[in-house]
């Protein structure tokens, strides 16, 4: 399930919820109140990284675009850093800007290819950033890592740098693993699958439609494109396939049917067929849904949607062969055309020192550390659901997974989806879909070259 990507786990939650964000934003940029009640954001009287000041005049304000502050610990998290730096400045205010995240994408898209994006401070996905790198629109932010004498950064980077210079820092890398109730599993006395022909004899155990219980969900609807494509992108690493080399699709490979096959057979057995993303997750919080492909950044979410389901949850071994899975890096990143520029570098220096950065990933319950310096070893051996399913795996990222059509993510995602769409509804055959999703992705690469 998001990046971030949790995002579409939060459409479940109330109206209120997001008019209470608003109103917590609106008083947060106009007076600074500091949420003194969540620690994660709170000062290090240790470090002293973050020493009140009275402001002398009106601050320059610095629009930090993301979609993530109303997500539970995360947009709290984020807020208190907000409130700790702009009260810890004189001059500088930042002020978070909340975004739903399909609506979020379409705009970042929409501002790489007329060559002017929205906001001072934006946060990106792995496959919007090389989009915003490649049209020369952000601000190298090599002098971050300067200041704060970071030199084991995560070589997840590269993909973040152009002729030399570095233009975006990961604020969380998402990973792919299977996170199961075991409440549930112990009911039907089952045990982690070892392969994928036994993940969907699990998942098929695990469920009873007359008593409306389910082994498995995914997203598997077309009007939720985003998370459909981006939890799909997952199911290349069963057959240890990709996506596309380069420019060249490899939808009719054998790895990318036999995985499709897989999705559709967890279909066809476990999953509550035509349930949206809210309600997915709203089944998983109850134990209606045993188990889901869950990133590693949605399950601190739980421990305030279902904290009665939290203690419950657990990571199975990634049941293929390879133990390969798909993480995601999501960069801060500096808009080239903004008038605050100095002071937004101020606001990603002071996230990216070490100790705030390390607050930062725990207060978001993350567990891949950019920096692997500031990672404590307490605070993981803390986390049950931890092992095995999202530790010792080995990571691939969407750059090893869709070549080129990185630069054009959505879109080919879009061919993906919309055809495999008439397996599961339309009764067509994985290796028909694909056929024509091969010949309309081909191109799409000719278009795009």
């Amino acid at each position: 399930m998001s990046d971030h990507d949790v995002r579409q786990q939060n459409e479940a939650r109330s109206l209120l919820n997001r008019r209470d964000f608003l109103r917590n934003a609106t008083a947060l940029a106009g007076i600074g109140l500091l949420a003194a009640c969540a620690p994660a954001g709170q000062p290090d009287a240790e470090s002293g990284s973050a020493a009140p000041a009275v402001s002398t005049g009106k601050k320059q304000q610095v629009r930090y675009l993301s979609w993530w502050f109303d997500e539970g610990n995360r947009g709290e998290t984020w807020l208190n850093f907000v409130t700790e730096f702009n009260e810890s400045q004189t001059e500088i205010e930042v002020v978070p800007e909340n975004i739903p995240f399909d609506q979020y994408t379409t705009k970042t898209i929409v501002g790489a290819q007329s060559g002017q994006l929205d906001g001072d401070i934006i946060m990106a996905t792995p496959e919007l950033a090389p989009r915003l790198i490649q049209a020369d629109l952000l601000v190298p932010l090599d002098d971050v890592l300067t200041r704060n004498n970071i030199t084991d950064l995560s070589s997840a980077h590269d993909a973040l740098r152009k002729e030399g210079n570095l233009y975006g820092l990961d604020m969380v890398t998402v990973a792919f693993g299977i996170l199961y109730n075991q409440q549930r599993y112990e009911e039907a006395n089952i045990t982690p699958a070892k392969t994928p022909d036994e993940w969907v004899e699990v998942s098929a155990a695990l469920t009873n439609r007359d008593e409306q219980k389910y082994g498995f969900f995914a997203t598997h609807l077309v009007s939720e494109a985003s998370d459909f494509w981006f939890q799909l992108e997952e199911w290349c690493m069963p057959y240890d396939g990709i996506w596309a080399e380069g420019k060249t699709p490899l939808l009719t490979s054998d790895p990318i049917i036999k995985g499709l096959k897989l999705f559709k057979q967890m279909y066809d057995v476990a999953m509550p067929q035509g349930a949206d993303n809210p309600t997915g997750y709203r089944l998983f919080q109850t134990g209606a849904v045993a188990q889901g492909l869950y990133v590693s950044a949605a399950v601190g979410a739980f421990t305030k949607d279902a904290p009665e389901l939290y203690p419950l949850l657990r990571s199975a071994p990634i049941p293929w062969e390879s133990n390969k899975s798909i993480a995601r890096i999501h960069p801060m990143m500096i808009n080239k055309d903004s008038s605050v520029i100095e002071e937004a570098l101020e606001f990603v220096t002071y996230m990216y020192k070490p100790d705030n950065y390390r607050r930062m990933v725990e207060g978001c319950q993350d567990v891949i550390f950019a920096q692997p310096s500031a990672a404590r070893q307490e605070y993981l051996d803390n986390l049950e659901w931890l092992k095995p399913g999202f530790s010792g795996v080995e990571y691939v990222t969407p750059f090893d997974i869709v070549g080129d059509f990185v630069f054009n993510f959505n879109e080919f995602g879009q061919i993906v989806i919309t055809n495999f769409a008439d397996v599961l509804n339309a009764g067509k055959s994985v290796e028909d879909a694909m056929e024509v999703a091969q010949k309309q992705a081909e191109e799409l690469a000719e278009r795009i070259s």
